[in-house]
């Protein structure tokens, strides 16, 4: 065993155990201990279990090559999404749980939720039973047979459409999920809740686990709770960096290296997207001059300035688009298109005096026709450029 004398006192002082207590806890004593953190001994696998579940991390930590195997336990890796990892973090702060001891729930929560996801069809047929007793209209979703084919078939994720002209599909385990939190919105919320496809597993994203302590460590910020829920900061990390070399932080501190951290990744990502823009439009101009100089010139002539938003974007939309320029989400204004409006023009004149209403549509318009080219063309062209890009 290769024991990491080193980060057993660091945990201890992070933990704030004292020498008495951690022995107690793991059923040492004091000396044993004296004797771990000096790297003279190292613990046995069953002892480092319980050094680990006192100190709120996994075995591994100490030792890479720990295997929880020979207790009735079968050792198990995986990779799981920052906002996932987050989720981990914000329950062990708040119910004193590790990682180990919510994974070995795992099957049991997943087999409720997926039993309320397949009971979602009998929920709707219900709720539309009691709609037609008071003469309300279907509450129904369209082509609502398709999650009862789900549930019938246990495809708690829900069965893609045939056809999605005729009929809808949910993803039952995400709509399960809304549902259930909706009965428990004092302590968790769904408004950012990322969900899934169809027939695709949801993970965390979006998902506040806990409204009380994401407010308390986010400061109340709205748009920094939600990059902890999306899984745009790693609490692990940050963390990590706000104890180095001090004692435990308070939740204060904690939320200002949060914000810290925050904003400099945000510098960060931008930094990295104007440079990876500008990257991109040498490589497309050095290969398509004419048609890069033309892309530049409608930019110029006809789409908003640089930063300006549909008004269906979300907060979200909003902060990615600055984030990451290389998107290149420039936006047609519609007031610079002269055939859509003397079209617009020439429609009013003729619904003047009567009841119709005569729709003109802007992608018709033959700048944006021929802006929807140019952008189709360069994107294929960038997934040349991103196999080349490091």
């Amino acid at each position: 065993m290769s024991f990491k004398a080193d980060l057993l006192k660091r945990k201890l002082k992070e933990e704030g155990q004292t020498l008495d207590k951690f022995s107690k806890a793991v059923g040492v004593s004091t000396r044993t201990v004296n004797r771990w953190k000096s790297g003279e001994n190292t613990p046995k696998p069953k002892d480092l279990e319980k050094i680990a579940r006192v100190l709120n991390c996994e075995p591994q930590d100490f030792d890479p090559f720990f295997a929880d195997l020979g207790l009735g336990e079968v050792s198990i890796q995986a990779h799981v999404s920052a906002a996932s990892h987050n989720a981990y973090e914000l329950m062990r702060w708040r119910y004193g749980v590790s990682q180990k001891q919510i994974m070995e729930l795992a099957p049991v929560l997943f087999a409720i939720v997926a039993g309320h996801a397949l009971k979602v069809p009998d929920q709707d047929d219900e709720i539309a039973r009691l709609a037609s007793e008071y003469g309300l209209a279907d509450p129904r979703l369209q082509g609502g047979h398709n999650d009862a084919r789900a549930s019938k078939q246990k495809k708690c994720f829900g069965l893609e459409t045939s056809n999605p002209r005729v009929e809808t599909s949910r993803n039952l385990f995400s709509e399960a999920m809304l549902r259930l939190s909706s009965q428990i919105e004092d302590y968790v919320d769904t408004r950012w809740f990322v969900g899934a496809e169809v027939a695709e597993a949801p993970n965390a994203a979006g998902y506040i686990p806990d409204i009380e302590l994401v407010d308390a460590i986010s400061g109340g910020n709205p748009k920094l709770a939600e990059a902890i829920v999306k899984g745009r900061i790693r609490l692990s990390t940050v963390l990590q960096q706000a104890k180095e070399g001090k004692d435990p932080v308070s939740v204060q501190a904690f939320a200002d290296a949060i914000r810290h951290a925050h904003a400099q990744q945000i510098e960060e990502q931008r930094d990295a997207g104007l440079k990876k823009l500008k990257a991109w439009r040498a490589f497309y101009e050095e290969r398509h001059p004419d048609l890069a100089e033309e892309y530049d010139r409608l930019v110029a002539q006809h789409c908003h300035e640089k930063g300006w938003c549909p008004k269906d974007y979300t907060d979200d939309d909003r902060i990615q688009s600055w984030v990451n320029p290389y998107q290149e989400d420039r936006h047609i204004n519609e007031d610079t298109l002269t055939e859509y409006q003397r079209r617009k023009k020439e429609a009013r004149k003729k619904d003047e005096g009567t009841k119709a209403l005569t729709f003109v549509n802007m992608y018709d318009d033959p700048v944006v026709l021929r802006f929807g080219e140019l952008q189709r063309h360069r994107a294929q062209i960038k997934k040349q450029f991103e196999e080349t890009w490091s």
